[in-house]
């Protein structure tokens, strides 16, 4: 059984959710101790537990210490399964952070995933990064899947439904070395149970500070009633890869300046470059199981640094990193 200090590195819940797919993938058990340790609220939250819960459930694997508040955790994987499943946070926390340990899961085999909770909160993936970048950059391994947004939920109340569904393809191995010539930026502004003005206004504020980039702009204004409170808008830009910014709304803080936040963002990963923003260039490592990679991040941060650590201990590679921001990496299966 792997050993597992989960408060090496960033000492967060990738840590965790690395180490549950990559065991689900290889079959190999693991331990992990010291669970966030050092955080305000150590141990399993309910975000996490909701990603430990639907690898147990693809992996039919036995667990020991998923429960709140553990920091000792032990996972034992046996034959991955097919089905339909219902995965319920019971927070806002993140769907995209359980639909990253899920989906590697999911390929080739005939399962669908709902998934409730946050689809718009804060310090993770809003659900529209998901769709707008996340799906792209692995359609060019050869993997396709639809993530379907059924219901937003935004922080606190949460309560958003998303389905997960017909993950297929044979993969590749991905090559990009460079970003190349924009072409494109597309983007959802969203608003939930607030007056619709906020959506047109986000997606103004966005294409006021993109409109120097003399390139096609299109960002879709979605309005929904009946759903939790909250609105946000996502970019995303199109060359020979994707990137990607989100920026949710903040009581106070007027719409164009949400919308200018997030085309600044995607400003600031233009002009690195590089061929895949800061979350993704995290999010791919894992497909490293199915095929070998070679891109160029944004910038190596400490999730980065942290989840290579991980997967190193799942599989045998060999890696060539070069710089920082941006960083050019190859993660490469070893050949005996």
């Amino acid at each position: 059984m792997l050993e597992i200090d989960g408060s090496f590195g960033e000492g967060g819940g990738q840590i965790l959710r690395t180490s549950l797919t990559l065991s689900a993938l290889t079959g190999r058990p693991f331990r992990l101790n010291n669970i966030r340790i050092r955080r305000k609220n150590p141990g399993l939250q309910a975000q996490h537990l909701a990603s430990v819960k639907v690898a147990k459930l693809l992996a039919d694997a036995e667990v020991k210490g998923d429960f709140l508040g553990s920091t000792l955790l032990e996972f034992r994987p046996k034959e991955i399964q097919e089905g339909d499943f219902t995965i319920d946070i019971g927070t806002a926390g993140s769907v995209s952070l359980v639909s990253v340990t899920a989906i590697p899961l999911m390929i080739n085999r005939r399962t669908t995933l709902r998934i409730l909770g946050g689809t718009d909160v804060p310090l993770s993936p809003p659900i529209d990064y998901m769709r707008l970048v996340y799906l792209p950059v692995i359609e060019k391994m050869g993997i396709r899947g639809k993530i379907k947004l059924l219901r937003r939920g935004h922080y606190p109340k949460g309560g958003g439904e998303v389905l997960l569904d017909s993950f297929r393809g044979n993969p590749v191995d991905l090559n990009l070395k460079e970003f190349g010539t924009l072409v494109e930026v597309r983007g959802v502004s969203h608003v939930s149970s607030l007056p619709g003005h906020i959506a047109r206004r986000q997606a103004e504020g966005a294409r006021e500070v993109l409109k120097t980039l003399a390139v096609p702009i299109h960002i879709e204004e979605e309005v929904r009633a009946e759903e939790s409170t909250g609105s946000g808008i996502t970019l995303s830009g199109i060359g020979s890869s994707v990137v990607g910014s989100s920026s949710l709304g903040e009581r106070g803080v007027r719409a164009e300046t949400v919308g200018e936040r997030s085309a600044k963002g995607l400003l600031k990963v233009l002009e690195t470059k590089a061929s895949l923003d800061d979350h993704m260039s995290d999010m791919i490592m894992n497909f490293s199981f199915f095929a070998n990679l070679s891109y160029t991040g944004s910038e190596f941060t400490e999730h980065c640094k942290t989840n290579l650590s991980i997967i190193r201990k799942f599989l045998d590679i060999e890696v060539s990193l070069k710089g920082d921001k941006p960083f050019h990496i190859e993660i490469r299966k070893r050949v005996l």
